[in-house]
């Protein structure tokens, strides 16, 4: 039962992280302005991973909980991994894509 519930927690969190993700193209809008670089690169290479990492590990890490748990074994903590390999997928991209963002023109 307890695998079920993290399951669903699982796939809340992938929802959410794919929700706030997608935001994560509005953050070339500071890129518009005269004397700012950004590392388009960067910032897509970033989102790239913020969006597909969750994905990839809510379908994997659900075939793996389904499949431990139709041969009767133990599969609470499978879902506790998927949660964390999306938490740090997410936190990854977001930071590749801060990393890839101007610096302020000025400083105060």
């Amino acid at each position: 039962m307890a695998s079920v519930i993290l399951q669903v927690l699982l796939v809340m969190t992938v929802g959410l992280t794919l929700l706030v993700g997608s935001f994560l193209g509005l953050s070339t809008i500071p890129c518009i302005e005269i004397g700012r670089y950004c590392n388009f690169g960067l910032i897509g290479t970033g989102t790239t991973i913020a969006l597909w990492v969750p994905l990839a590990a809510v379908i994997v890490f659900t075939v793996w909980t389904i499949r431990r748990l139709v041969t009767g074994r133990m599969a609470y903590w499978v879902p506790l991994i998927g949660l964390l390999v999306c938490v740090a997928g997410y936190g990854i991209g977001s930071v590749l894509v801060s990393i890839g963002m101007p610096l302020p023109l000025f400083t105060r």
